[in-house]
């Protein structure tokens, strides 16, 4: 269904021919420059991504963008221009999509910054004619694997095709390494347990590797939800395991000083206690943490040679996989692995739970938790059924354990009456950004092991607070929607050096939190920017990124800024004159390219009623009965992948419940 007016859908157009037009060059052998969005049916794809943003805010921010853009006094006062965008010529457009990207008004900024991402992501995230893309053809990009001969079997899944009721003894909200590792804890324990997922049951044959349909099918609200202010675009798995199906299989323990840092704000003794302790090894042991397979990809070596040339602290991630191949397709992981070689919960607890009799649903969104005389006694949700129309469905249990991740848990609280003070305080997103090298040799950053190297450097500048280097597989969609634009040409040629470019990706441990607030219309909505004190670990965090990029051999360096700052390592003082150039440039609102893999922390576990939303052992403190088993029970910030710690609290709320229920 179109979902813009005719006006708004010209000026798409336009925007889409400023960002991607033909552009002429001599040494073009694969047509790439010359390449424009009218071959991708890009407005076309653009305005179905419009339609697939789950915020109806967020969709009305996007169209008095373009009503501003399609408007002669709107563009008089922004660009000085009394024309319609449509009716201006090419460099004019440039000019005024400059003026919207480097505005000292923080929301025009937010407004280039999404339109960029729709059409950026929109053009290189989808093959083009014949299975592939100018731009993939120039860098040597592979695209879509042929599907493997052997993989693995979907979990089995309860059709709900009318309005249904179930009872069990638990109802598990959420499956991934919060909810998954519960359920299949409490149903092996013979519970009668019913798991709702949001999202698709996935199947070898559903992981295309095709990476907009990936990230729209895999990841929450389709990829698309961001930061209230549009600063950051927030990422999280939603399909049957969760994030544990599209992570990256980091699989870090909870550091011990972080560990005593949760317990002093806290008020808890669990974190620093065997019990913990046991969590920890029982969860690692059950989804195979090794570091076997943990051969490094080029991205990976880089990262090694540039931190062990300065004799910097560079070490093995150890990876819940096993009999991984590590090869060109581990790159595609962060879209699900077709082979089944990652221990997801899919493949480890839920499996576990749907061998012991749990039913699981899928495309299922949870309303409400139901209560009656301060106990929760079950839920009320919505399935959606193949034919796109919704089934009621109500679970009756005697205990609820919600597990839907740091955005979506609050959010159901809040909508099922509960009045904490602290229900989506406290939200850390762990924000991550990147410095990119190019290097003189084939890199190939989409091939290789997805993760295997880090380096904790820089990741104690003050009281257990700083940042973590870690690379990321490069593909086409990160870079699209991080890299900065000074203007149609030099864009697509940083896009068309990507086989010889590398990342040190900067993780920061965000000591002050953002928060999730909750609409009259029950959506949760993200509240964050980073404050003065982790801007200065940041800023430390990107040197020390762009020294390692440079003693690994990078002849050029780039930020994911707008503009990026720029420099050639070895050039006088080119780290004072890059650090210089990134302040300049600045760090925040809409000024550096952001994302979060990793939300935590907006309803914290705690002693005090009045600043955590549940006790000890995962329970809520305002409703018997009312379990919550994910990252938001983070007392602050992990600063390291989260999916271990998640495990371990769920493992020890499971097996609490037991001991109760």
């Amino acid at each position: 269904m179109p979902m813009l007016s005719e006006r708004h859908r010209a000026v798409l157009a336009a925007v889409c021919g400023t960002l991607v037009p033909s552009v002429q060059r001599g040494d073009d052998p694969h047509g790439f420059f010359a390449a424009s969005h009218e071959e991708a049916h890009l407005v076309e794809r653009v305005e179905r991504l419009i339609g697939l943003i789950a915020d109806p805010r967020d969709r009305l921010r996007l169209d008095a963008l373009l009503e501003a853009l399609g408007s002669r006094t709107a563009n008089l006062l922004t660009s000085g221009r009394f024309q319609t965008f449509p009716g201006m010529d090419l460099p004019a457009r440039e000019a005024a999509l400059r003026g919207w990207a480097e505005s000292g008004i923080q929301l025009r900024r937010a407004g280039f910054q999404a339109l960029k991402r729709l059409v950026h992501v929109g053009y290189y995230g989808w093959p083009l004619q014949g299975g592939s893309h100018p731009a993939w053809r120039a860098v040597g990009y592979p695209g879509p694997l042929p599907q493997p001969e052997t993989s693995f079997t979907p979990l089995p899944t309860l059709p709900v095709e009318q309005d249904t009721a179930l009872d069990c003894d638990v109802v598990v909200v959420g499956s991934g390494a919060g909810g998954g590792v519960v359920a299949g804890l409490l149903a092996e324990a013979g519970r009668s347990v019913v798991v709702l997922e949001k999202g698709e049951n996935p199947a070898a044959e559903k992981f295309t590797q095709v990476e907009g349909e990936m990230l729209n099918t895999f990841y929450l609200d389709a990829g698309l939800m961001m930061t209230q202010s549009g600063s950051l675009p927030i990422l999280a798995g939603s399909a049957l395991g969760g994030g544990t199906v599209i992570n990256y299989t980091t699989s870090f323990p909870l550091p011990a000083p972080t560990r005593e840092e949760w317990a002093r704000r806290s008020g808890l003794g669990l974190f620093t206690g065997e019990r913990f302790d046991e969590s920890l090894r029982r969860v690692s042991e059950r989804i195979g943490v090794t570091t076997e397979y943990s051969d490094p990809a080029e991205r990976d070596r880089i990262l090694e040679r540039g931190c062990r040339a300065l004799g910097w602290h560079v070490d093995v991630i150890p990876r819940n996989v096993r009999r991984c191949k590590q090869g060109l397709e581990c790159g595609y992981c962060g879209y699900g692995c077709r082979h089944g070689a990652k221990a997801s919960t899919a493949a480890t607890y839920l499996a576990d739970a749907a061998t012991a009799g749990a039913r699981l649903v899928v495309r299922c969104e949870v309303d409400r938790v139901l209560t009656q005389s301060g106990r929760a006694t079950g839920v009320t949700a919505r399935v959606r059924r193949a034919d796109g129309a919704t089934a009621a469905l109500t679970v009756h249990a005697r205990a609820v354990v919600v597990a839907c991740g740091s955005i979506n848990t609050p959010a159901l609280l809040a909508r099922s009456g509960l009045s904490n003070p602290a229900i989506g305080r406290g939200l850390r997103l762990h924000p991550a950004t990147a410095v990119a090298g190019i290097f003189p040799e084939r890199v190939e950053p989409w091939t290789g092991s997805i993760q295997t190297r880090y380096s904790d450097q820089f990741a104690d500048q003050h009281e257990g607070y700083g940042v973590k280097f870690e690379t990321a597989p490069m593909h086409f969609a990160l870079p699209a929607s991080a890299f900065g634009w000074e203007g149609a040409r030099r864009y697509k040629e940083d896009i068309a050096r990507l086989g010889n470019l590398s990342i040190v990706g900067v993780l920061l441990r965000d000591r002050d939190p953002g928060r999730v607030a909750t609409g009259r219309d029950g959506r949760p909505r993200v509240h964050y920017e980073l404050s003065p004190f982790d801007i200065g670990h940041l800023r430390e965090g990107l040197r020390g990124a762009a020294r390692v990029l440079a003693a690994a051999g990078a002849t050029e360096l780039f930020s994911v800024q707008q503009p990026p700052a720029r420099c050639h390592p070895g050039a006088g003082d080119w780290l004072g004159g890059f650090g210089a150039a990134m302040d300049a440039r600045g760090y925040d609102r809409c000024r550096m390219s952001f994302i979060t893999f990793h939300q935590m922390g907006s309803c914290a576990m705690g002693a005090d009623r009045r600043t955590s939303v549940v006790g000890e052992r995962g329970e809520s403190h305002d409703v018997k009965g009312l379990y919550v088993a994910d990252a938001s029970t983070f007392p602050a910030s992990s600063g390291v992948n989260p999916m271990i710690t998640i495990m371990a609290i769920a493992d020890h709320v499971a097996r609490g419940i037991l001991e109760t229920c």
